[in-house]
């Protein structure tokens, strides 16, 4: 059977088993299943594929046709342009994502510029020369394989990221993606700000320059109707945002200015239909300034942000 034929009938079986892109994650198999790249495959697809690479390829199939993730397969989800360790401890990165990890090293940037001209006027140009702004903090909560904090902390210059879970499993996965991409990160186990929070008596709260997070945000009674793929082999824990899918946003929100410094970002994933609901809940508190709503490349409302007043 030449590799084309072989591929063909792979996204054929996927196909019938309902997976939504078959015809792309035959190909992925493939590739995943020799080390190789898109490329290769096209220049080989002629080829004639043993007796061997059928059996081990259909086996692949088998597994995704039963509605395992791939990434859970090849155990790698690329975001920001880089490689991730995925599994069943942690929600699979998504490319909506990728936006609020974007925005949010936009904001850093921009941040850090404004900061070192200021220093440069008020300290003087000779001065301004040899001297840079102070590093950057940042907060990821609920960081899950720790995308975002990871990425945040490979494009942005002098960065320190904070990243918290209240899975060990989902911690452990982080540091292993932490380490391969070559970032120090400070993980910590808790619930949400209970991680950071000052436990010695009269040690001041930590504060942070932005706090960013893709909390839990799926209404409890949905999660039973999302796809196989998610609702059987990603932990519902990651997913769970309560009856209205808003508690992890409601507690956010509630706590947030505590840990943020002066003018301190609050930026969160939110769900395509929570933009206006969440912009109700930050306004009650009265701690930020007017949120933001922001929209992914589908269009989606996908993003809520706004300052520590």
């Amino acid at each position: 059977m030449k590799t084309r034929v072989l591929i063909k009938e792979g996204e054929y079986r996927l196909s019938k088993a309902g997976v939504k892109d078959a015809a792309i994650d035959a190909e992925e198999l493939y590739c995943f299943m020799k080390g190789c790249d898109k490329v290769i495959l096209f220049l080989n697809k002629e080829q004639e594929a043993d007796k061997e690479t059928e059996k081990e390829y259909f086996e692949l199939i088998e597994k995704r046709a039963s509605r395992i993730p791939l990434q859970h397969i090849t155990g790698k989800q690329e975001f920001m342009g880089f490689d991730f360790k995925v599994g069943p401890d942690v929600l699979i990165p998504r490319q909506e994502t990728e936006v609020l990890v974007t925005e949010a090293a936009k904001i850093l940037r921009d941040e850090r510029k404004q900061a070192a001209g200021e220093r440069h006027k008020s300290r003087g140009k000779l001065f301004g020369l040899f001297s840079s702004p102070p590093e950057q903090k940042v907060l990821d909560l609920c960081c899950g394989s720790g995308a975002i904090g990871i990425s945040l902390a490979k494009i942005c210059e002098d960065v320190s990221v904070t990243a918290t879970d209240i899975s060990e499993a989902a911690l452990a996965l982080a540091r292993e993606n932490a380490k391969a991409n070559r970032v120090e990160i400070e993980f910590l186990k808790g619930d949400l700000f209970g991680a950071v929070a000052a436990v010695e008596k009269g040690k001041r709260i930590r504060s942070f320059d932005m706090i960013i997070s893709n909390p839990p945000y799926i209404k409890s009674s949905l999660i039973a109707l999302l796809q196989n793929e998610v609702k059987d082999h990603e932990p519902v824990e990651a997913l769970d945002g309560g009856s209205d899918g808003l508690d992890f946003y409601r507690r956010i929100a509630a706590e947030a200015y505590r840990y943020l410094d002066n003018d301190g970002w609050l930026m969160l994933e939110i769900g395509y239909d929570q933009g206006e609901s969440l912009r109700e809940i930050i306004r009650e508190t009265g701690r930020y300034t007017e949120p933001e709503i922001l929209k992914d490349l589908a269009g989606r409302d996908r993003i809520v942000k706004c300052r520590k007043l």
